[in-house]
């Protein structure tokens, strides 16, 4: 599976100027595509919108690796990251169909590899050009 992160222009608004907006897609062509494009790409805006909320998942993802802690859950607007040692249940709350569903699950070294690159992207400077491209197994 691959994923692409990258910055779009959101607009220029009077107070605080051009404004960016990271984003997250996968390419359609691949098998799965909307399952990761619903499960991972979709929410990604959604409970991490800083770098900061990157670190606290990825903090919640090692807690659990380590056994520190049996699970964890987090997330925000809507979107639950049910995790644990088996791996990441995700829960998009405002649709009944898309909790608790076979296809939001997760290894934790996929959410683990998603929220570093999606952190970088975040970090990039406004305006970059860059793309990150994440190949998942």
């Amino acid at each position: 599976m691959e994923l692409k992160f990258y910055q779009t222009a959101g607009g220029t608004y009077p107070e605080v100027g051009q404004l960016f907006h990271a984003v997250a897609e996968v390419n359609s062509a691949q098998k799965d595509a909307k399952r990761y494009q619903l499960y991972v790409c979709s929410v990604l805006d959604a409970i991490a919108q800083i770098p900061e909320d990157c670190d606290r998942l990825l903090a919640a993802i090692s807690s659990v690796e380590s056994g520190v802690q049996a699970s964890v859950t987090d997330g925000a607007n809507d979107v639950l990251l049910n995790m644990s040692a088996d791996g990441v249940q995700v829960d998009i709350l405002i649709n009944d169909d898309w909790t608790g569903q076979p296809q939001s699950w997760f290894t934790l070294e996929e959410w683990r590899k998603v929220l570093e690159q999606w952190k970088y992207c975040l970090q990039l400077p406004k305006g970059s050009d860059e793309v990150v491209i994440l190949k998942l197994p």
